[in-house]
């Protein structure tokens, strides 16, 4: 074993001293179990720590490109879904009804209805 110097508060040497008397155990003993303990739980939660954040480089890596695909498409289905709708509206206008706006608005609400609706298999 090394031997080391250290300097304890006060309130620190008294609860280790009376910690010494009930456990009936020196003072270097106790202080190196106790040091020895958080040492080692130090170590593995260090450890735990560079696991973590290596899985978490790891899932980023993988997940990256398709989280960028899915946004690349997300996107084209909005300007195609917005294009749809621009058309619609506009062979409807074509087809002499007045009430273009009116007809949007209602079709609108209906397809807000059908995508809060639940799927049997949800």
């Amino acid at each position: 074993m090394k031997k080391i110097t250290v300097y304890l508060s006060e309130d620190t040497y008294e609860v280790l001293n009376n910690l010494s008397s009930r456990r009936e155990e020196s003072m270097s003993l106790i202080a190196r179990k106790i040091l020895e303990k958080r040492l080692k739980e130090e170590s593995a939660q260090d450890g735990i720590d560079a696991v973590t954040e290596a899985v978490r480089k790891a899932m980023r890596d993988v997940l990256k490109p398709t989280e960028d695909r899915l946004a690349k498409l997300s996107a084209k289905t909005a300007v195609t879904a917005a294009t749809a709708m621009y058309l619609n509206v506009q062979t409807i206008a074509d087809m002499g009804k007045n009430d273009v706006v009116e007809l949007y608005q209602e079709a609108r609400k209906k397809a807000v209805a059908y995508l809060k609706e639940r799927d049997d298999d949800e």
